[in-house]
């Protein structure tokens, strides 16, 4: 397992020490020179990194920023409390590095952009690791993957592909990648937040399709089994989900990815995975790409 708290301390020493010598001399920076520019989404100001890990362990705590919003991934469950796939990762991780998590709500448009502002130190919210993001932003190894999935009522005959979409009523959530999908085969899109929402709104008519993701509808039909919907098509395109930190913090992000791996080697992330999502081999994809990308 995880081992003791003193071997813990130490092994988080030693990741801040490596990190340390991987910067070559001549190619470190003066935090302090870090300005965000306009299209961060942030005034103008200077904001400290480049030493978050460190901070972290002088708090004991890793700072997580989250939207709250968004189930299975990210909500408020029983009594209120922050709960959901990736804020139990999340702990995960900051238990693994002998830390407690402390998180910070925020809506899905200001969540890479408090990164910037130095309001949290990562960020847990099914955020996809994607090349426009890169330029602002540090990933770590995917620890959740994902495909779109096109959801009917269960014995649908006229919609058994993406392509069938076409002036049909679409039920998805606006804020994500979902939309272009929509958009791409003609469909009229139907606001609907949450996936528990819009297989409501599918039972009852009121829309014809929703478009979402495959542990979405796995996490809905372990809840509800008798639920009379059933997938129809999934994309070929795959969703990498990591965290997020800001760019400068390659202690950190080396922290981070260590504990995400040994999470998955000591079974505690599938511990949480079947929690939400069920221990058939079929919906278990584990951290498949333990590797960082290019």
């Amino acid at each position: 397992m995880r081992g003791t708290r003193a071997k813990r301390s130490v092994s988080l020493l030693l990741l801040l020490s490596l990190a340390s010598t991987l910067l070559l001399p001549g190619c470190t920076f003066d935090s302090q020179d870090r300005v965000p520019t306009p299209n961060m989404g942030v005034n103008p100001y200077r904001v400290n990194t480049g030493n978050l890990l460190g901070n972290a362990v002088e708090r004991g705590t890793l700072r997580i920023g989250t939207e709250r919003d968004y189930p299975p991934f990210s909500y408020r469950g029983t009594g209120g409390r922050l709960t959901g796939f990736d804020v139990e990762i999340a702990e995960e991780v900051a238990r693994h590095l002998d830390l407690r998590a402390e998180f910070t709500e925020e809506s899905w448009d200001r969540l890479l952009p408090g990164l910037t502002e130095g309001k949290y130190d990562a960020v847990f919210n099914q955020i996809e690791d994607r090349p426009d993001r890169r330029e602002l932003y540090d990933f770590s190894i995917a620890y959740l993957s994902t495909v779109p999935v096109l959801l009917v009522r269960t014995g649908e005959e006229g919609i058994r592909s993406f392509s069938d979409m076409k002036g049909k009523r679409v039920g998805l959530n606006p804020t994500g990648a979902y939309q272009g999908i929509a958009q791409k085969h003609g469909a009229k899109i139907v606001p609907a937040k949450y996936i528990r929402e819009a297989a409501d709104m599918l039972v009852k008519g009121s829309i014809d399709a929703v478009i979402t993701d495959q542990l979405s509808v796995t996490n809905l039909k372990q809840q509800l089994p008798d639920l009379p919907v059933q997938a129809a098509a999934s994309s070929r395109e795959v969703f990498e989900v990591s965290a997020a930190f800001v760019k400068g913090n390659p202690d950190l992000l080396a922290a981070v990815n260590n504990a995400l791996a040994t999470m998955q080697q000591d079974g505690t992330y599938l511990t949480i995975w079947n929690k939400y999502f069920g221990d058939t081999p079929q919906s278990y994809k584990g951290i498949h790409d333990l590797k960082d990308k290019p």
